[in-house]
């Protein structure tokens, strides 16, 4: 069976031949609100000789409990996905699914204890490179780096470091219109950049070691802006809970998280205000507010940049007349 009819039998729907969201040079399957009843949204992807590339865009209505994974060892053997927005855990092994993270399967070994559950009122939107093992091979012999080091440098290996160097690659990917033939290039290229990325992450992993007192004041600072976010927080104030310099605190915290303090804040705020804006009916002024913005505007500028949408649309998933921008909604 073709990875094109593994999708249609699966989602049991015809493929919309009126994709206006994703590369054409792609497949768009969409389930509306007669097709399913937990969740309504798009499945894209683009299948090359040694790997997939996918995104699911979908609104969950009503929990999701998947206590086995389709089989997909016939199509890939391992798949990284990179989480845009989601609520949600995986089990065995035990990992949230949460905004501006990774996961992976291994799909040669999964456990038949596999559980994977979405919470209702949320929206999962992920990119994900599923490698296919010629592809794996092909990377790893030259470095002599073996299958499952390759997965663990997936699970392990500093994966905030690896989470905001992919990050780049998924939004790419994500917000690419192209048509073939230059797509078939464009997307070859960004499965080809995400295992490099990982290859390099892991060979760099010794480089990403902070001393265990340094690690931990970090860790305090990273808690008191979880707790702290919608609020102007004064630098100075940061060095004394750290007990570091101002160039020490900022170099070791982007070393550590892979980014800025000033963007971990934004993107706790963002997190934040995808979750009123599915769960409440707030107007996108008094969420802005809620979160740290006084200006609507700028508010909307930086949840488009991190989550790929402005804020009204994120709104219209839990409308009556979501458009699924595809044939079915027409």
């Amino acid at each position: 069976m073709t990875y094109y009819d593994f999708v249609k039998e699966y989602m049991n729907v015809d493929e919309c031949k009126n994709n206006k969201k994703y590369s054409s040079a792609g497949h768009t399957f969409c389930w509306s609100k007669d097709d399913s009843i937990n969740a309504e949204g798009l499945y894209w992807f683009y299948e090359g000789n040694e790997f997939i590339i996918d995104i699911h865009d979908f609104y969950i209505k009503e929990e999701v409990i998947q206590n086995s994974t389709y089989s997909m060892e016939n199509y890939v053997s391992i798949c990284s996905s990179y989480i845009v927005s989601a609520n949600g855990e995986k089990f065995n092994p035990y990992q949230t699914l949460t905004p501006n993270s990774l996961y992976t399967l291994d799909f040669d070994n999964i456990e038949d204890d596999f559980l994977f559950l979405l919470h209702e009122n949320s929206y999962y939107l992920t990119v994900s490179v599923g490698f296919k093992r010629e592809l794996l091979e092909k990377h790893l012999s030259s470095i002599n780096i073996g299958l499952e080091s390759f997965y663990r440098a997936l699970l392990q290996t500093n994966q905030i470091i690896l989470t905001k160097s992919l990050e780049k690659v998924a939004m790419e990917i994500l917000n690419c219109k192209m048509d073939a033939p230059a797509a078939d290039f464009f997307f070859k290229a960004k499965a080809n950049e995400w295992i490099s990325i990982v290859i390099d992450t892991y060979l760099n992993r010794k480089k990403y070691k902070i001393e265990s007192d340094d690690n931990k004041a970090l860790e305090d600072v990273a808690r008191f802006l979880d707790d702290h976010f919608a609020m102007n927080v004064n630098q100075e104030t940061l060095e004394k809970i750290s007990k570091m310099s101002g160039t020490k605190l900022k170099n070791l915290f982007k070393e550590k998280y892979g980014q800025s303090i000033t963007e971990y804040t934004q993107r706790k705020r963002m997190n934040v205000a995808e979750t009123l804006l599915l769960n409440t009916k707030l107007p996108i002024k008094e969420i802005a507010e809620s979160v740290g913005y006084t200006s609507h505007s700028k508010f909307s500028i930086y949840y488009k940049r991190y989550k790929g949408k402005l804020p009204s649309e994120v709104r219209n998933l839990v409308c009556k007349d979501h458009n699924l921008n595809c044939d079915c909604s027409d």
